[in-house]
């Protein structure tokens, strides 16, 4: 549950400034869909990083597409 509340505060607080979505999954694993432009995509990845980081074992960020598509993914 505490996760849950975590990724829940971090949802409000990026829709406040951009329109996104996050998706609770389980306490290990979290994913998200982003409705932005493609430049904004490595600072909204960056911080959800940031943010997400202690409620996850481990974060993998997939550089590759930094430039182009600015994925980023929670394993």
């Amino acid at each position: 549950m505490q996760e849950f509340m975590s990724l829940t505060s971090v949802q409000g607080k990026l829709c406040a400034s951009a329109p996104c979505s996050i998706f609770y999954v389980d306490s290990h694993h979290a994913s998200w869909i982003l409705h932005l432009p493609k430049l904004l995509h490595p600072l909204i990845c960056i911080e959800l990083m940031m943010a997400l980081a202690p409620t996850i074992t481990r974060v993998a960020f997939v550089e590759s597409d930094f430039h182009i598509g600015s994925k980023c993914a929670f394993i």
